[in-house]
């Protein structure tokens, strides 16, 4: 089980800890949140109809990790894109990441092709003009790595800027209430460390080029009904754990 199957599940448990999770909230999130990122690349509209479901998912993944490669060693996305060498290790991370999520699929039918591959850099430009709006002196990180509680293990967020936590989605959509979910989880596991590393959360997406930031105790204490956060938080992974054990016991 992973943080993935946690937001798109357990309906009866998201009702009870965060019941005014609702569409309404969602839409006036949407409105009041959303910004636009005012950069070269802008909207990323596709290159090419996908012939898959899953090409949508390798291409973002791809995107992410040369903007990653970028940040790490400290160039342009522009000069990340015309080195090979990182074009291609991103490639084979895309694609391992995937085949992660789903095992199934051939490996050879993730590879990119050229004009997938341009498309990808202009998603990873996105990142850089993201990055340019926020102070110089935020820490970057890429795939911070959040320890596991109870039913759910050690997992990896997508992008921590300072004491902000980043999820992103790579979608022709605005934000769903799954995207804050999944945020959510990651906020409680947070809950049940010693030290606390994030104080706002956030989403991003690379292909509207939007996104958004907020606190995490307001929108906790928004999204439960006035309920202190932290204590939502842990008692929202004691119940998942007991949700879980007793669906594996009987």
């Amino acid at each position: 089980m992973n943080e993935r199957d946690i937001a798109g599940g357990f309906s009866a448990l998201w009702s009870e800890f965060f019941p005014m999770l609702s569409p309404t909230f969602i839409i006036a999130f949407n409105e009041a949140f959303v910004q636009r990122i005012l950069g070269r690349a802008g909207i990323v509209p596709p290159v090419e109809p996908r012939t898959a479901t899953h090409r949508p998912d390798v291409l973002a993944e791809f995107g992410f990790r040369l903007a990653a490669s970028a940040n790490r060693l400290g160039i342009s996305t522009r000069a990340a894109t015309s080195d090979k060498l990182l074009l291609d290790e991103a490639n084979i991370l895309a694609v391992n990441r995937i085949r992660e999520l789903r095992p199934h699929l051939p490996a050879v039918d993730l590879y990119l092709n050229d004009s997938e591959r341009e498309e990808g850099a202009r998603l990873a430009a996105v990142y850089e003009d993201f990055l340019a709006l926020l102070p110089p002196t935020e820490k970057v990180v890429f795939s911070p790595k959040l320890l596991g509680s109870g039913v759910l293990g050690s997992c990896y967020a997508d992008l921590a800027i300072g004491d902000t936590l980043f999820e992103v989605k790579t979608v022709n959509r605005p934000f769903h209430s799954r995207d804050l979910r999944q945020l959510l989880v990651y906020f409680a596991l947070e809950a049940m460390g010693e030290s606390k590393r994030w104080d706002s959360g956030g989403l991003l997406n690379p292909r509207t080029g939007t996104f958004c930031k907020f606190s995490i105790d307001w929108l906790v204490t928004r999204l439960s009904g006035g309920r202190p956060p932290k204590l939502v938080l842990s008692d929202f992974m004691q119940a998942l754990y007991r949700d879980v054990v007793l669906d594996r016991r009987f």
